[in-house]
């Protein structure tokens, strides 16, 4: 467990979620069940271990399920102070509040890809071109270098951390 990140992130949604994503989403932040459909995206991607010698043509498979991203709250192993995550609707800007500090595994940037790229056409910036918005950061647990989360045209640029360990991914 040596190759720990922090994980920073901090936007504002849009109102018009999806119930089925909104479920998810909460589910994640840890308020609530795993819904039975993952609209989001964070279930399409399975881990498989072999139970047995992978080379035999007998070999079973088992395929991981997936586990909410956010949902840690204890105090941080590697990187100091409490984990959180939280999803509060706004009253006076109709939408979604999400603030979420985590220490994550590499193991975990494929479900952290598929929240980002899912997150960032839903934030209230969205529609804003050409202004970059800060929205977080990723850092090795023993570094001061940070690289930022901005959002640019719905898009929230993906650190180089988390692409290079998701070299399996498709483009949509």
């Amino acid at each position: 467990m040596g190759d720990i990140y922090e994980l920073v992130l901090t936007m504002d949604l849009r109102a018009e979620l999806g119930d089925d994503e909104l479920a998810e989403l909460r589910w994640h932040v840890g308020q609530g069940p795993r819904p039975e459909r993952l609209p989001i995206g964070t279930g399409d991607y399975r881990e498989t271990y072999p139970l047995g010698d992978p080379d035999d043509p007998d070999c079973e498979w088992e395929d991981s399920d997936p586990e909410p991203v956010f949902a840690r709250r204890f105090p941080a192993m590697r990187v100091g102070g409490a984990l959180v995550a939280e999803l509060v609707e706004r009253k006076q800007a109709e939408g979604w509040a999400l603030t979420v500090r985590q220490e994550l595994h590499p193991d975990e940037f494929y479900q952290v890809r598929a929240l980002l790229e899912w997150l960032g056409p839903r934030s209230v910036n969205a529609e804003v071109a050409g202004i970059e918005f800060f929205v977080g950061y990723l850092r090795f647990s023993t570094s001061v270098q940070i690289a930022p989360l901005i959002l640019l045209n719905g898009r929230i640029r993906l650190p180089e951390d988390i692409e290079s360990h998701t070299p399996h991914w498709e483009e949509t």
